[in-house]
């Protein structure tokens, strides 16, 4: 396009409209985690999970490799003593995922599995929260919240850093 002046402001505004137009199209699938472990890891990831089973709350971040998957980070909860006596109760849930449990371990924890990666575990955690508005109880359901966690100081790669997001998840 020969000719065609652009203002200064529209250049200026433009790039601003297009992040803001493409967010707003992708809002609930894919994004990327944030925190002070991006440097050494690609959270980058294509949709989320929220699935309850066993007593056990876990929201996967899931990247798709070749015919199956990466889980980019999953970040799960030990919540059977939290939940109301109600079978049917779907409501929020504020989860502080480095509580000790009676058994000494942390009621929550970070994992990830990525092919072709070497699964290296993540450290205890210093301190960290999820909390989601509902519990996925059916298929399809949509669950939003968010997470923040900080591991333990320590002479592992990720000690000290953290790692935190927002989601819209999807119950598969």
């Amino acid at each position: 396009m020969e000719g065609v002046q652009v203002s200064a402001r529209l250049r200026f505004i433009a790039p601003a409209l297009f992040a803001l137009a493409t967010a707003a199209c992708g809002e609930g699938e894919g994004g990327a985690l944030e925190g002070s472990v991006t440097p050494l890891l690609d959270l980058r990831y294509q949709r989320s999970e929220a699935r309850l089973a066993e007593g056990t709350l876990a929201v996967s971040f899931v990247d798709t490799q070749g015919s199956g998957q990466d889980v980019v980070l999953k970040v799960s909860a030990r919540v059977a003593d939290m939940l109301p006596e109600d079978p049917e109760y779907a409501g929020s849930l504020d989860i502080n995922l480095a509580e000790p449990l009676e058994d000494g371990s942390q009621r929550g924890s970070v994992d990830r599995s990525v092919l072709d990666e070497p699964v290296r575990p993540f450290p205890l955690l210093a301190r960290g929260n999820l909390f989601v508005k509902s519990l996925p109880k059916t298929p399809g359901d949509r669950v939003s919240g968010e997470f923040n966690v900080t591991f333990v100081n320590g002479t592992d790669v990720y000690s000290g850093r953290t790692i935190f997001g927002r989601f819209e998840a999807t119950a598969p």
